[in-house]
């Protein structure tokens, strides 16, 4: 049982009180606003009973050590217990629902992964509760985890998938370590080993760079070296010691002080600008020396019993940057390789990666400016129908503020999501109302001055000027067609964003088939710089049905027909000759 210092547990009711008033006494859960995103923007508010959510705050009542708020974590616990299928012999079983609502489960198919995130949970009232808490009660509790340990090892997940691959890791090796269940200890320790290795020869996550994925991997890696110095366990210390300090560099090597923004290019990101949550787990675990002013605003619910202490030698990259500098990594296990890029300036930051889609957590190329009191942000997306195209990919060369870049279209990944799988590979066909390339400026942007700067553009080949105090960005599309119509510019806002769109078709629905569709392609260059200097025209061939591309000494080749995601990936050439 923990014993947390008198402000550690004030923390902890701070983090605590505005769940309180979520909290929903017949349902026995939180109740909050559905999120939606693209096909289900529709259900957008409606409220919904989170699982993962209500478990968490069971939990953290747990934590306060204060009797009056157990009966409302034991409601909140029996009523998720009783959510987990438990027919042996459904497809679902050992899983919970994300919503209260997606009963019964041939309403909506479950989420697996959220076997790994709930006995995540599970196991803290295991390891630190057990005396305080009903003893039928946790009987089931133990009969959950263990349901849901053997199932993750069934499940057995590609080492790929970081965070939920180390939660599988610490529920079974956790699992087997309290309950003497040897092979599933056994199980745990060698799924660590191996992804050590894997990590190792790859030198990066593979939710590269992210500022969701990083700090749930931090965190889950924190829990395990928890586990490691409570149960003397030393092989588990020496595995996840120099991959908890992999997670620390990757967040402070990508950090740009001037605006507290975390450098692009991000693999998933929920929100372009930083949440307040990362500044504040980055201030309270450094030293005083840094100081956002965020723990004030912030309290987390896990931090009185999770500490994540950031490596003392990494703390100077969260407050100094005098000079430029470039973040190189190559993800080896991709082929071909991932190279993302990421030039921080004192006066902006600008990242990008050499190949991507543009699914809605993708930040493919991405530019930070400004002040933290006042940061402000270039986002790149490909919207059709309004939703984030993630078959469209996105091909990238860079050389500091300087990215030569192309967009084509993969005829076998599927439209909304491309971890779903895409059943109409060939002749493929999807109805277009809308398809526009989107520069989107956000964050605390002088809307009126910028629709001022762009009242004169006009033509596919006007060049793009923007200043912004003494920055300067300049756009440059010199090719921009879809079938047979040609891309012009249109520019709109709303209250949060101004977006300058390259339109490649809007009005009135159309079935476009893929396979058949002749060159369909976007090339543009990208200049940041705090000079005022205007860069040469991008220069462009087109050969048959390849895009060659020149320009401030990069060049980009690019098929321009829809094909196969794999086809275009390993046949995109580009250079850069400041390698």
């Amino acid at each position: 049982m923990y014993i947390f210092p008198l402000q550690k547990m004030v923390r902890l009711e701070q983090a605590l009180a505005p769940l309180h008033e979520k909290y929903d006494r017949l349902a026995k859960m939180l109740r909050v606003p559905f999120r939606a995103i693209g096909f289900f923007k529709f259900l957008q508010g409606i409220p919904v009973h989170p699982t993962r959510e209500s478990l968490y705050y069971a939990v953290a009542l747990m934590d306060t050590e204060d009797p009056k708020m157990y009966q409302r974590a034991i409601e909140i616990i029996q009523q998720i217990l009783s959510l987990q299928d438990k027919d042996p012999h459904s497809k679902t079983y050992g899983i919970w629902p994300k919503y209260l609502e997606e009963r019964p489960f041939k309403i909506v198919n479950p989420d697996p992964n959220w076997r790994e995130f709930l006995a995540t949970q599970l196991l803290q009232l295991a390891l630190y509760h057990r005396p305080n808490l009903p003893v039928k009660l946790m009987v089931e509790v133990d009969l959950a985890i263990l349901c849901a340990a053997r199932n993750i090892q069934q499940r057995n997940v590609p080492l790929d998938y970081t965070n939920i691959a180390i939660m599988g890791i610490y529920v079974t090796l956790v699992t087997g370590q309290i309950y003497e269940i040897n092979d599933l200890y056994n199980y745990g320790i060698n799924r660590l080993q191996e992804f050590f290795q894997y990590i190792l020869e790859q030198d990066s996550f593979s939710e590269y760079n992210s500022p969701v994925y990083t700090v749930i991997t931090l965190e889950l890696l924190g829990r395990l070296r928890l586990y490691a110095n409570e149960f003397n366990n030393v092989i588990v210390a020496e595995l996840v010691e120099p991959l908890y300090r992999l997670c620390w560099k990757e967040i402070a090597v990508h950090f740009h002080p001037p605006t507290r923004q975390w450098a692009g290019p991000h693999s998933r990101s929920n929100s372009t600008l930083l949440p307040i949550e990362v500044l504040t787990l980055i201030e309270r675990s450094t030293s005083e020396l840094i100081d956002f002013g965020s723990l004030e605003k912030y309290a987390a619910l896990n931090e009185y019993r999770l500490p994540l202490p950031c490596p003392a030698d990494l703390e100077t990259l969260f407050f100094y940057l005098n000079e430029p500098r470039t973040v190189t990594q190559t993800l080896l296990k991709r082929l071909p390789n991932q190279v993302l890029k990421s030039y921080l300036t004192p006066a902006f930051t600008l990242g990008s990666v050499n190949y991507s889609d543009f699914w809605h957590q993708r930040r493919p190329l991405l530019i930070y400016w400004g002040t933290y009191q006042e940061p402000s942000y270039l986002r790149v997306r490909c919207l059709y129908n309004n939703i984030d195209y993630a078959a469209a990919q996105f091909f990238t060369v860079q050389n500091e503020g300087n990215i030569l870049a192309g967009v084509c279209f993969a005829t076998d990944i599927n439209p909304i999501n491309p971890y779903i799988s895409q059943k109409k590979k060939y002749n493929f066909q999807l109805p277009i109302a809308d398809l526009r390339l989107r520069f989107e400026f956000g964050g605390s942007i002088n809307m009126k001055n910028l629709k001022t700067q762009l009242s004169s553009l006009a033509t596919l080949n006007s060049n793009v000027c923007l200043s912004f105090g003494d920055l300067n960005i300049q756009i440059q599309i010199p090719y921009a067609q879809f079938a047979r119509s040609k891309g012009k510019w249109q520019i709109h806002q709303d209250s949060q964003c101004f977006y300058l769109d390259m339109v490649l078709c809007t009005g009135k629905n159309q079935v476009f088939n893929f396979s058949n569709l002749s060159q369909s392609a976007i090339a543009f260059a990208l200049k940041v710089s705090t000079e005022k200097i205007l860069s040469p025209e991008v220069s462009i061939n087109i050969i048959d049905n390849w895009l060659e591309m020149e320009w401030e000494n990069l060049n980009l080749k690019l098929w321009t027909k829809p094909a196969e995601q794999q086809f275009l990936n390993t046949s995109t050439f580009s250079s850069d000759i400041h390698k």
